[in-house]
């Protein structure tokens, strides 16, 4: 006779109750494995986000005023400041040299100082500043001789950085420099005639220790990132070349100079661009980013974040953020 026996109806309810139980908790588990996962691919991102921007701004912001061997001590100069001569008729926003360093602290609704038309153009966020930076860049073409007289073309050997007539350049050596116009190239080498410029005269005939580079006008600042998500994004604009977005979820970015008063190399204060007392005394710049996660709902409730010195924020989304901080030395004025 079969003596064996099947599951009664409670046994198979306890077991499904059970297996219920069991599900729910390994079901909890994957759905909690996955937010963390998703919270952690975020702030993975924005930290990558945040060291490229950082990267880049240190990059230009290092080589504010650069002049190739002409650097704060004027190398074989008495003057511990030698001035550069600006000889280009029309000095505008792009190519003024003689300030290498603009910084615009913004208000509740403005800027102070007020933005050039080329910068208010771009539709930056109020909430965030604004820096420029300028410095020659590229290669550099030596001389391959020196010029004949101070009106005579420049002899240049080689064009590395592919220069073009109506470039605003600098000639410099380790004593002078000068900032004009190129108004024309070619094999005889690179002239530098008046109307363009204020005068064919670039102050004194350079020698082949001299080079000519092109000007870089760098400028960084936050607005409304391109795809049009509500997000906002850090901008960089480079002379007259359409800008590009570095990096999304860039949502604030806030600057202090250090500014050396008594010209001991260490800095006396930090203030913001409206505070500054003259931007060539700067040495330091102090950057402060807000960053946010580009996905919502990464944390459990609205992340409260502290940023600039502010009281503690609480966001109504549920991004999180991260404040980041980094103070840069310019090299051509610690030196």
């Amino acid at each position: 006779m079969n003596n064996q026996r099947g599951f009664n109806i409670v046994e198979l309810m306890v077991a499904m109750v059970i297996g219920l139980f069991v599900s729910a908790a390994v079901f909890s588990v994957f759905v909690s494995s996955l937010k963390t996962n998703k919270s952690q691919d975020n702030l993975g991102r924005l930290q990558e986000n945040v060291r490229y921007v950082l990267s880049q701004m240190q990059s230009d912001i290092r080589m504010t005023g650069y002049r190739g061997c002409l650097g704060r001590n004027g190398a074989m100069t008495e003057d511990p400041t030698p001035p550069v001569n600006n000889v280009i008729n029309t000095i505008n926003y792009a190519n003024n040299f003689d300030l290498p360093l603009q910084g615009f602290h913004s208000t509740a609704s403005s800027w102070q100082p007020s933005l050039d038309a080329t910068i208010s153009a771009l539709s930056p966020t109020v909430d965030s500043d604004i820096i420029t930076i300028r410095y020659a860049a590229g290669i550099g073409a030596p001389l391959a001789t020196s010029m004949a007289n101070e009106k005579a073309r420049i002899p240049a050997a080689g064009n590395p950085d592919a220069l073009k007539t109506g470039d605003a350049v600098l000639i410099a050596d380790c004593e002078k420099s000068t900032v004009f116009k190129i108004t024309r190239i070619g094999a005889n080498g690179i002239a530098h005639r008046r109307g363009a410029n204020s005068t064919a005269k670039l102050g004194r005939a350079f020698h082949s220790d001299a080079v000519v580079m092109p000007i870089s006008t760098v400028t960084y600042y936050v607005s409304p990132s391109a795809d049009k998500t509500n997000g906002s994004s850090l901008w960089r604009k480079t002379n007259n070349a359409a800008s590009e977005e570095l990096a999304e979820n860039i949502e604030k970015l806030k600057i202090l100079y250090a500014e050396d008063i008594n010209q001991d190399l260490t800095p006396d204060k930090y203030v913001t661009a409206n505070n500054v007392t003259d931007m060539k005394n700067v040495i330091a710049i102090k950057l402060m980013l807000l960053a946010r996660t580009s996905d919502d709902k990464v944390s459990n409730n609205g992340q409260k974040y502290t940023f600039n010195g502010e009281a503690d924020k609480t966001p109504t989304d549920k991004r999180i953020r991260r404040a980041f901080t980094q103070t840069i030395t310019i090299r051509n004025k610690a030196i």
